[in-house]
């Protein structure tokens, strides 16, 4: 297994396959094949067969066609990490070929707790249901005579009685997916035991639904607010699943996308900080007076009294005193189109730490933002 962090460089030996299909994940979105961009650097050293690998802002596992299995773990703590993750719907699930499910930076826990805080949220608005036929052939009887099962259960006698009815239940085939992925995950082990016990608590909220869907059929397409949990349940539930329920078992390559995640994350802190306000996300900011239309999007905009007041730009990357100079014009663009004289870039960090400088009329903030639950619970 390769094991590497996030954004950090390490020097590993590869094959020429290797290197090759590795150099293929550095081309991102622009690659014909669409991939991501999951390698930000992969150079060789000098030294026969060894390359330095620089992976960027995605965390998981995939394999290689050589078999062999890259593992990428955040430079967060796991408590951090499976705070963000728990934005849920923000992650990025891709799926690759087979992978290995031994080993690396707790892979299960990370599915685990996606689906945990999913399941939670889903629960808390209440279980999505749907009417299903309902055969009564003890009283109370509902709805009208089912004349075919009559015959077949009591050939027709008089003096009893068979009827159906529709009933609205939450015991339909969507929720039976999410408890049979539910009941899965509450078989395994954890590294973190407290997901263990939260995994518990959500057995009442799939108390009343009877049936299991243990494999991974095509399902109609689920309602928005069951999308992530959905996906989720079905990578769960697939027979190659990463989550592994005894040794030598192999897994779906999965890559959460710490980019957008952040981006969430941002704003949720953004909402949270400042109640008061306003905060629009992929705010439209128009560049030129004359000419071809030309637009540009800002993360956050914050608006006070019907007008902007600042403007916020998520960078998952590390902190740095003095941004570079593509960041600081970016944002002074932003700022100068739409009249403010606010602006922040805000990164992850492990503290809060801030610098300030200004161009023109324009405070520019560099700012480290520490991550914290309430700001996600709040969400």
């Amino acid at each position: 297994m390769i094991e590497l962090t996030e954004y950090e460089t390490r020097t590993v030996q590869l094959s020429q396959d290797e290197a090759y299909e590795l150099v293929s994940l550095t081309r991102g979105s622009a690659d014909k094949t669409q991939q991501p961009r999951v390698i930000e650097r992969l150079a060789p050293t000098g030294q026969a067969g060894l390359y330095d690998i620089q992976p960027g802002p995605y965390v998981g596992r995939f394999r290689l066609r050589t078999g062999r299995v890259v593992d990428i773990s955040s430079r967060f703590s796991f408590r951090d990490l499976a705070a963000l993750l728990g934005l849920g719907g923000k992650a990025t699930l891709l799926r690759h070929d087979a992978t290995s499910a031994q080993g690396g930076s707790g892979l299960m826990d990370l599915i685990a707790m996606a689906f945990v805080r999913e399941a939670e949220r889903i629960a808390g608005q209440g279980l999505a249901k749907g009417y299903t036929q309902t055969t009564f052939a003890r009283p109370p009887y509902a709805g009208v005579p089912a004349v075919t099962a009559h015959l077949n259960a009591h050939a027709g006698r008089a003096d009893r009685l068979v009827t159906t009815a529709k009933r609205l239940t939450a015991d339909i085939g969507l929720n039976r997916l999410i408890a049979s992925a539910h009941l899965r995950l509450c078989q395994l082990t954890y590294q973190d035991k407290q997901l263990e016990v939260r995994l518990r608590q959500l057995t009442p909220v799939f108390r009343n639904v009877t049936g299991r869907d243990e494999g991974t059929r095509q399902l109609p397409r689920p309602p928005a607010r069951y999308t992530e949990i959905h996906d989720l349940a079905m990578l769960v539930l697939d027979r190659r699943t990463a989550l592994p329920a005894g040794s030598g078992l192999g897994g779906v390559g999965v890559l959460f996308n710490m980019t957008k995640i952040w981006e969430s994350y941002v704003g949720l802190w953004l909402r949270t900080h400042q109640p008061e306000a306003v905060v629009h996300s992929q705010y439209p900011i128009p560049l030129v007076d004359i000419g071809p239309a030309r637009r540009a999007r800002a993360d956050f905009v914050v608006e006070r009294g019907g007008r902007p007041v600042a403007v916020y730009d998520a960078k998952y990357r590390p902190w740095k005193e003095w941004p570079n100079t593509a960041e600081l014009y970016q944002l002074f663009t932003y700022a100068s189109r739409l009249y403010v004289d606010r602006a922040a870039l805000v990164y992850p960090g492990a503290e809060a730490l801030s610098r300030q400088m200004t161009m023109g009329n324009v405070v520019v903030e560099a700012m480290a933002v520490p991550i914290e639950e309430t700001a996600v619970q709040d969400g």
